[in-house]
């Protein structure tokens, strides 16, 4: 199967506050991929329909303001009872905000690598 990301994703386990524009559902979940293209979140209970336009807040581990991103919903699997994997592409892509990502990440390996 082709590739068809432009951007590479970020393995990351930050919470997410979440609002589908469409239908005012609001809900958390957990931000488990990143690129400055895009998003995938498991969520619990509310199922996000491809399409509908979400608006999230990505609670970042660095003590600022959680990142606010829009962008549309693209696909979704119940991965259990549920529990639903969902792919959502931003409206626009924003590098500073990844860099925030990529500091955190890299805080994070430091100090493991730093343990060994």
């Amino acid at each position: 199967m082709e590739e068809r990301r432009t951007f590479e994703r970020l393995k990351i386990d930050f919470p997410v506050k979440f609002l589908e524009i469409n239908t005012n559902k609001e809900g958390w979940g957990r931000m488990v991929d990143i690129s400055p293209g895009g998003g995938g979140m498991l969520v619990t209970e509310v199922v996000l329909e491809p399409g509908n336009g979400l608006e999230m807040w990505v609670n970042i581990p660095d003590n600022q303001d959680p990142l606010n991103v829009r962008g549309k919903v693209v696909w979704y699997k119940e991965v259990e009872r549920n529990l639903y994997r969902v792919g959502v592409k931003f409206d626009s892509v924003d590098f500073l905000s990844i860099s925030r990502v990529l500091r955190v990440l890299n805080e994070k390996n430091k100090g493991i690598s730093d343990d060994v």
